[in-house]
């Protein structure tokens, strides 16, 4: 069967779907309309429409033992949202990959007449003297199967065509979409876009290479993973280093390859730590306040309530993802797993409830009395600017996380000084909670305010938003700022001006 999903406002996607396809209907994905188009009143529409209903109730569970108010204005859609937002996050379980690369197979006679030529002995393959084709920076965003997490990356896929076949190239980019709107690792997903490709063209062989971030309550981690078949595969293969070669001849990395500003912390396998669900940020010392911070956050991972565990569990097991998980991970996790590490998560970004403003208070009181030590960072004398303090958070409309950074400008005097480790525990303090990016500026700028005895405070933030670029909208290359002004930033453009000479 058939189905078209609007992705935007101007461009359809038709994805064909399985027969035992789950979680998967005729309702419309589009961003934007709310309503669910739906053909004739059958026992499965239905079903769909009960299966959504479980998922938002499973929404509702989890953030009732989170501590929120579900009955809240920014809560009371959110599980409307999170059951849109999977039902696009896992749509790829629908989809067959193999029937899209299918129907774009092309052959080409000057290639294949060129390479009749050519040997394709042991000695001719490990010369590499075939042609490659390489298609670089796909844009992926797909759903950690470890932690129900979601990253997102690029792809770059290259191929050794046989007998002059070659595959469109925009069908690429649908089998890396395919297999990322499912429960993947970088490594399964690149293992899955190349073995369809090997299945499909049959090619001498194929590489691809994942690079990309994952977000999480402390900082974006790095994720990478590698898959190759064929020629790619042998031991140090000369296919695999010029791969590696052509995708650096293509320029810069993506930006969604290294963060959205480059903004990222070392690689980890997977994406995951094998003892936690998470990394501590371990750059501060032990009696800052960034530490006590994050040290809240690790002990609201530790006491992740039950209710929230098993409502994590109902989550995937209404969505008919406990047996993925194992699939996704070679059987090394369970969805169990899976929903415990997810449930930490949630809670150690939610944590910053629980730290005191008067843990911030003590840290600043500490700063004055530093204040010799501190860099000098003013402009014209009275003015303090310190940038790229780090944000990610979550935002509580869908559940999903955003990241960026968060610069802060004070009118001050010697006595009164806020060090880098101070204004980054108070960013961290309001970072772990669920968010909208505009009250976390001003609840930012406001508690600055008061540290700093209210002359005026101007906090700008920029940050990438997973909803925005990980969904129907795809608008990868968007960001969001915002800027709150008090005092006399507020009545004061000059003064203004000269903060924003400093920070472009």
């Amino acid at each position: 069967m058939t189905t078209t999903m609007s992705c935007d406002d101007t461009a359809q996607v038709v994805v064909r779907l399985d027969d035992d396809a789950p979680w998967m209907s005729k309702a419309s994905t589009s961003e934007g309309d709310e309503s669910v188009e739906m053909g004739e009143n059958t026992d499965s529409d239905a079903n769909e429409l009960g299966r959504r209903a479980r998922v938002e109730e499973c929404v509702r569970d989890i953030l009732h033992g989170l501590g929120e108010d579900v009955a809240r204005e920014g809560l009371l859609d959110t599980p409307k949202r999170v059951a849109k937002a999977l039902t696009f996050a896992m749509r790829g379980y629908g989809a067959s990959a193999t029937a899209a690369l299918g129907t774009a197979l092309f052959h080409e006679e000057n290639l294949a007449s060129a390479n009749a030529s050519v040997s394709e002995s042991a000695d001719a393959l490990a010369n590499g003297t075939h042609d490659i084709v390489l298609v670089r920076d796909i844009p992926v965003f797909s759903t950690c199967a470890k932690t129900f997490m979601p990253f997102y990356g690029v792809i770059h896929v290259g191929y050794v065509p046989k007998d002059g076949v070659i595959v469109g190239l925009s069908k690429l980019a649908r089998v890396a979409e395919v297999y990322a709107r499912r429960l993947q690792t970088p490594n399964a997903l690149t293992m899955d876009v190349a073995q369809a490709l090997h299945d499909v063209a049959s090619p001498l062989g194929v590489g691809v290479a994942f690079t990309g971030m994952q977000l999480g309550p402390f900082a974006p981690r790095r994720l990478e993973g590698r898959a190759s078949t064929g020629c790619f595969a042998t031991i140090n293969s000369v296919w695999w280093h010029e791969f590696q070669a052509m995708v650096a001849l293509g320029g810069e990395p993506s930006d969604l390859s290294r963060g959205v500003w480059g903004d990222m912390c070392g690689v980890c396998d997977d994406g995951v730590n094998a003892d936690a669900a998470f990394v501590v940020n371990t750059a501060s010392s032990s009696d800052s306040a960034e530490a006590a911070v994050d040290a809240t956050a690790t002990q609201a991972a530790n006491d992740t309530n039950e209710a929230v565990y098993n409502g994590v569990l109902r989550l995937l097991c209404t969505l008919d993802l406990n047996t993925r998980v194992q699939e996704a991970t070679g059987g090394k996790m369970t969805a169990e797993d899976t929903a415990r590490r997810f449930s930490s998560l949630l809670a150690a970004m939610r944590s910053g409830n629980l730290v005191p403003f008067s843990r911030i208070e003590e840290s600043a009181r500490g700063d004055a009395r530093d204040a010799s030590s501190m860099e000098n960072n003013f402009v014209d004398g009275e003015v303090r600017v310190m940038s790229d303090l780090h944000m990610s958070t979550v935002c509580e409309h869908h559940l999903l996380p955003f990241h960026g950074t968060v610069s802060v400008a004070y009118c001050s005097t010697p006595a009164v000084t806020l060090s880098r480790d101070t204004l980054q525990a108070l960013v961290s303090r309001h970072s772990r909670r669920l968010q909208v990016q505009e009250r976390l500026t001003r609840d930012v700028a406001e508690e600055v305010y008061a540290l700093t005895g209210g002359v005026g405070v101007m906090v700008a933030a920029r940050a990438a938003h997973l909803c925005m670029v990980s969904r129907g909208v795809e608008k990868p290359g968007s960001s969001t700022c915002t800027v709150t002004k008090l005092g006399r930033f507020a009545c004061e453009p000059k003064l203004r001006s000269e903060v924003w000479k400093r920070l472009i």
